[in-house]
């Protein structure tokens, strides 16, 4: 008798589940036929489940959005449109079986649509993709020919861009140091120059006749003249090297060119300068 009993509880379960699934994917019932005339309730309905549903799709919420389109149909079995938007969203989801039950629904309730050929394909394309891709036989796979190794191709050189140096100066700063050093050794002679002659005024204005002076006197003269003499040296020093620095980085120490001559001389002019305690020689150059 138990045994009776468990073979009875188990057929009735799986009549119960057969029953189910049946009606799951009869069209007919998920989508009953239309047989009544929808209100203006439930038209007013069916515009609000439109619109949450039409978010919801938005969203990628499409359990919710199928759920919306389906009421929109039960309250108005008129609206065919909606078991398109049912499709979308079923195909959108990756359930193609039940985007296929929706769209011929749609074929069987609107016969004469005009947009019939455009769903059929659909549908056509829909149930390809659900069958299986066909497994190739071994004779096949053994027929199949093997595509040849690819043939190394030659990685072309990469090109490299040699920088020229820019030309140098054969003596490099040489020839500036002379100028600066001619120019300090003008600055200190002219310094000496003018003390010098000013303390040989200073002692002229004490002791004019230069007869009986004071030793202060005479020291200071003597003293301004020494100052004056070794002024004018280093001031005729300073004046050569100054010319001297200039003439050697304008004249001789022009950039090599790139074949390893000598950049043109520039054109030197010598002008001579004399003034008062003071005496040398002016240069310029022209590039």
């Amino acid at each position: 008798m138990r045994v009776l009993r468990t073979w009875l509880v188990g057929l009735g379960a799986g009549m119960f589940l057969a029953a189910g699934l049946a009606v799951a994917g009869d069209p007919a019932i998920e989508y009953p036929e239309c047989n009544r005339t929808p209100t203006a309730a439930d038209l007013e309905g069916a515009k609000g489940a439109h619109k949450a549903a039409t978010q919801f799709y938005e969203r990628a919420d499409y359990d919710r959005a199928i759920q919306y389109w389906k009421d929109v149909y039960k309250l108005d079995c008129t609206a065919h449109g909606a078991l398109i938007n049912i499709a979308n969203a079923y195909e959108k989801k990756g359930d193609r079986a039940e985007a296929v039950t929706a769209l011929e629904t749609y074929l069987a309730r609107t016969p004469d649509a005009s947009d019939a050929q455009t769903i059929q394909d659909k549908i056509q394309n829909l149930r390809n993709s659900i069958r299986p891709a066909p497994t190739p036989t071994a004779s096949e796979s053994a027929s199949a020919p093997v595509p040849p190794p690819p043939l190394p191709t030659a990685s072309a050189a990469p090109s490299r861009t040699v920088e020229v140096p820019p030309p140098q100066p054969p003596h490099g700063y040489a020839p500036w140091i002379v100028t600066g050093a001619g120019v300090v050794t003008l600055l200190v002679g002219g310094i000496l120059t003018s003390s010098g002659f000013a303390d040989i005024s200073a002692a002229e204005e004490s002791c004019q006749q230069r007869i009986n002076c004071e030793p202060d006197v005479a020291d200071q003269g003597n003293q301004g003249r020494t100052y004056a003499t070794v002024g004018g040296v280093l001031l005729g020093l300073g004046a050569a090297g100054v010319a001297g620095g200039l003439i050697w980085e304008l004249g001789f120490n022009q950039p090599r060119t790139p074949s390893g001559l000598l950049a043109p001389a520039a054109k030197l002019r010598l002008t001579p300068v004399a003034g008062p305690g003071a005496a040398g020689i002016g240069v310029s150059g022209r590039f």
